[in-house]
């Protein structure tokens, strides 16, 4: 996953790959497909890929947006770096 809603998950969910041990760790409150915003993933492998798109995993780091009444207003972010072919 590459960032997280601060208010629903921990910094320890940015960067972690959504397996069965990341659903298992998801709290009640949160969807597991994050059809409500808790959080974005990126797809790096799967049957439509010719190859795997090569990165590794930077900082994760929290933003927070002071604008209006948005209750989403931090969010935990994991950088992540390409790799070289």
């Amino acid at each position: 996953m590459v960032s997280a809603n601060a208010r629903l998950l921990d910094r320890s969910f940015a960067g972690r790959l959504i397996d069965e041990s990341f659903l298992n760790d998801l709290p009640k409150k949160v969807d597991p497909c994050g059809e409500n915003g808790e959080f974005h993933s990126f797809v790096f492998d799967g049957p439509i890929f010719n190859k795997p798109v090569p990165f590794t995993i930077g900082d994760t780091v929290r933003k927070e947006y002071k604008s209006g009444n948005i209750w989403d207003s931090a969010f935990w972010y994991c950088d992540l770096k390409p790799v070289s072919s």
